[in-house]
C-alpha cells in the first residue's frame, strides 16, 4: 500500500491528508506545534481568564467568494459571519479631508495606470523610483510602499511590479467573510475528517532530517522518531525551509535554490480586549472598522459586533522592525499611545480599559518563522521550480508554491493541498 508522510498539519497538509486518505492512501501527519493550525491560531474564549470571545492569532479572513474555504465552511456547518468592511486612513491622528481624498485617489489611479504599462518586471521601490521620482509623488511612494509593506508582507526592493499590479487590479467589491468562532473549528473538523478516514495525526513531532531515494523516505525527529513512507510531502512554511530545519538527503540544490529566491514576509499581530468598546461612535453598526494609518502600531480593526471589545493590530514592514527593537512592556505602551492619538483619548484611561493582551511575532514561532510568502521577480520560475515532483517521492505544498489569484491565504494553502494529492493519487 502507498504510504505518504506529510510535513504539516496546517491547511495544505490536512488538506492533502484527507484527499490522500478517502482514496486508500496511508497517511501519517507529522505537525511541531501541539495542535493542528500551522499560521491558524485561534486562541479560544475562556471564562476565567483570558478573552472572552474567539480571537484570531493567525489567519483570520476570507478573502472573497473563494470555493474550497466556503465549501468546507458549509461542509464542517460553520457561519460564516460577513465583514462589511469600513476602511479609514488617517495621518498624523486625522482623517483625510475631501480635497486629499480625491488627490489620493487620482494618483492611485496614476500607480495603476502606470503598473498596466510596465513591460520588464521590476520590484516595486525600482518601479516607483523610475515613474514617480522627485518632490512630486511622495505620499504616493509611501501609499504605495506601505500596501506593499503592510498588506503583501513584502519587501519593497524584491517584491514583483506585475504580481502586485495583478493582485491589485485584482481586487473587487465581493464580500470577506470570517468564521463565526474563528478558523480554528474548521481546521478542527478537517482534522476529524483525516482522522476518520484513517489518517494518522503526530504532534508535538518536530522533523529534524529526510533521507531519501525513489519510493522510499525516511523521516527523523528531533525525540529520535523514525518514520518511514514511499512518499513525502512537506507543507512548512516557507519561513521554515529558508532557515533550513530539515535536512535532507540527498540534498535538493534546485529546489534549495527557488527557497531562497522567493519572498517571504513577516508580521506581528495584537490582540488587546477592553472593558467596552470605546470605538463605537467611529463604527457604523454591523460594520468592521479598519484604520490605517503612520502611528508606529499602524492599523487595526473591530470585530463585526458592535459591542464586541476586542481589537487587532496588524504591525509589518518598516513600523515591525522598529516595534520588534522594544521590550514587552514597551511594545504594549506604542499599542495603547498610537490607539490613544488615533482615538483622541487618554493613555491612562485607556490602559485602565485593557482587560487582556497579546502579542503575537509569528517570525518568533519556530515551527512557522513569519507570515506569507510574496511574489518576487522571477518568482514564477522559481515556484514552479518548488512545487515539480521530485523522482514522484518528494512533493512540497503550500501556500508558498500556490500559483492563483488569491496568493498569500488559507485558500491558496488548500488549493496547494489538493493540487498534490490529486498529482499523487493520479
Amino acid at each position: 500500500m502507498d504510504s505518504t508522510i506529510i510535513i504539516g498539519a496546517g491547511a495544505a497538509g490536512l488538506m492533502a491528508g484527507r484527499r490522500l486518505s478517502a482514496v486508500g492512501h496511508q497517511v501519517t501527519i507529522l505537525e511541531a506545534r501541539p495542535s493542528a493550525g500551522g499560521r491558524i491560531f485561534t486562541l479560544p474564549s475562556r471564562e476565567s481568564h483570558g478573552f472572552s470571545v474567539a480571537a484570531e492569532g493567525g489567519a483570520e479572513f476570507i478573502h472573497g467568494n473563494l470555493p474550497i474555504s466556503l465549501g468546507l465552511a458549509e461542509e464542517a456547518g460553520i457561519f460564516l459571519q460577513p465583514v462589511a468592511a469600513e476602511m479609514v486612513g488617517m495621518r498624523q491622528g486625522k482623517e483625510p479631508d475631501k480635497e486629499q481624498r480625491n488627490r489620493q485617489s487620482k494618483d492611485w489611479g496614476l500607480l495603476m495606470q502606470r503598473m498596466a504599462m510596465q513591460g520588464q518586471d521590476l520590484p516595486l521601490a525600482d518601479f516607483l523610483a523610475e515613474w514617480f521620482p522627485g518632490d512630486q509623488y511622495p505620499g504616493l511612494r509611501d501609499s504605495a510602499g506601505r500596501m506593499a509593506e503592510g498588506y503583501d508582507l513584502a519587501d519593497l526592493h524584491r517584491v514583483s511590479t506585475h504580481s502586485l499590479y495583478r493582485e491589485w487590479s485584482g481586487e473587487s467589491d465581493e464580500e470577506e467573510y470570517r468564521p463565526e468562532g474563528g478558523y480554528g473549528p474548521m481546521i478542527g473538523y478537517l482534522a476529524e475528517v483525516c482522522r476518520r478516514q484513517g489518517c494518522e495525526l503526530q504532534f508535538s513531532t518536530i522533523v529534524t532530517a529526510v533521507r531519501w531515494q525513489r519510493g522510499r523516505v525516511e523521516v527523523t525527529t528531533t525525540r529520535g522518531q523514525v518514520f518511514i513512507g514511499t512518499r513525502l510531502i512537506t507543507t512548512v512554511s516557507l519561513g521554515v525551509l529558508k532557515a533550513g530545519s530539515i535536512r535532507w538527503s540527498p540534498g535538493l540544490p534546485r529546489q534549495q535554490e527557488a527557497i531562497s529566491k522567493l519572498g517571504f514576509g513577516s508580521v506581528i499581530k495584537v490582540l488587546l480586549e477592553f472593558n467596552q468598546p470605546f470605538w463605537r461612535h467611529r463604527k457604523k453598526p454591523g460594520r468592521t472598522l479598519f484604520i490605517v494609518s503612520d502611528e508606529p502600531a499602524p492599523t487595526w480593526w473591530t470585530q463585526t459586533a458592535d459591542e464586541c471589545p476586542l481589537l487587532t493590530g496588524w504591525i509589518a514592514g518598516g513600523p515591525m522592525r522598529e516595534f520588534r527593537k522594544l521590550g514587552p512592556d514597551e511594545k504594549l505602551e506604542v499599542c495603547i499611545e498610537s490607539l490613544g492619538h488615533l482615538f483622541s483619548l487618554e493613555r491612562g484611561a485607556l490602559r485602565g480599559a485593557l482587560v487582556h493582551s497579546a502579542i503575537l511575532d509569528w517570525e518568533d514561532a519556530p515551527s512557522i518563522r513569519g507570515g506569507y510568502s510574496f511574489e518576487t521577480v522571477g518568482g514564477e520560475t522559481e515556484r514552479a521550480a518548488l512545487a515539480g515532483p521530485i523522482e514522484d517521492t518528494l512533493f512540497f505544498a503550500g501556500e508558498a508554491v500556490y500559483n492563483g489569484p488569491v496568493p498569500g491565504t488559507v485558500e491558496a494553502a488548500f488549493s496547494s493541498g489538493i493540487t498534490v494529492a490529486e498529482l499523487i493519487a493520479g
